[in-house]
């Protein structure tokens, strides 16, 4: 675990709230040729059934997790559900070791901007019906993480809706978003295709901060 100062926290937290003023989803330079990955990801890797005490249809694979391994125990997990079956203490930032989804070469240029501050990330797949109930990713006084979410493909409505604070987003396939997961948010899949994401856990601090922002996309 990273131990950060009391101030420490607090300005973080300034610098995540700073970020926010911005939207509730922020549209970056960053970019992935999603049907180039997914193909990749299809060609080299298994799915893994996301929280599998649970009958929904969702799926991952571990970008990051505890030992580079692709297994899904416990990264793709509830992981409060699972320290409290298994008397363990695992958060985001347990999830640190790179799996080979991670060489992806766009997803590596992208990664490794914010060093050795990605913490637990996969890529998600929702098959039809699959969803998230209405949920929001912090509850504590301060915030650690942020969200970064690649939409990659079956990412819009009416087929997908992706709710944030009652509203629904809109994305642009391929690009990196900043989405503000602290606000209420759900997910549900109502169309005849699996909707792919890539779901990034970033250290929260303000230079990660200042690297979302300096790379904002400017719409003309």
């Amino acid at each position: 675990m990273r131990k950060q100062t009391h101030n420490q926290l607090v300005l973080n937290t300034s610098a995540y709230n700073s970020m926010a003023l911005y939207g509730k989803q922020l549209k970056t330079n960053f970019y992935i040729n999603p049907d180039n990955f997914l193909d990749w990801c299809y060609d080299n890797f298994k799915w893994v059934q996301y929280n599998p005490r649970k009958s929904i249809n969702r799926y991952g694979l571990s970008i990051t997790s505890l030992d580079g391994s692709m297994g899904g125990v416990p990264d793709l997990d509830s992981i409060r559900e699972y320290n409290g079956i298994e008397g363990t203490e695992y958060d985001e930032y347990s999830f640190t070791t790179r799996t080979p989804v991670a060489e992806y070469p766009e997803l590596k240029k992208i990664l490794d901007i914010f060093e050795d501050g990605l913490w637990r990330s996969h890529v998600l797949r929702l098959d039809p019906g699959g969803f998230f109930p209405p949920h929001r990713d912090h509850k504590q006084p301060f915030i650690d993480c942020f969200r970064l979410i690649v939409p990659l493909q079956y990412t819009n409505a009416p087929y997908f809706n992706f709710v944030i604070d009652g509203d629904i987003t809109d994305w642009d396939s391929g690009f990196v978003y900043f989405a503000d997961t602290c606000k209420e948010h759900y997910l549900f899949n109502c169309g005849k295709h699996p909707s792919y994401w890539i779901i990034l856990n970033i250290e929260n601090n303000a230079k990660n901060v200042q690297k979302v922002l300096n790379n904002l996309r400017v719409s003309v």
